[in-house]
């Protein structure tokens, strides 16, 4: 008969969380990253809009995993 599956810390017992914080992971750090963009994108002087938009896209997506990562049932 087979084992019954080992309880991990931090693990929910929905297997989809753990992709659901992989990609709100994934998304927390292309959000960090496009703001550096925007940084970049002043310091040099270039219009940083689109960038901007980006920047406000990736994190929303991202609160929006999280959220969902740690929604009580």
């Amino acid at each position: 008969m087979n084992e019954p599956a080992r309880f991990r810390p931090g693990d929910t017992g929905r297997p989809d969380q753990r992709w659901l914080r992989l990609l709100a992971v994934v998304f927390t750090v292309t959000a960090s990253a496009s703001l550096v963009l925007v940084a970049v994108d002043l310091l040099i002087g270039r219009p940083a809009a689109g960038d901007l938009f980006i920047t406000f896209l990736n994190a929303l997506v991202a609160g929006l995993l999280w959220r969902w990562t740690y929604k009580p049932r």
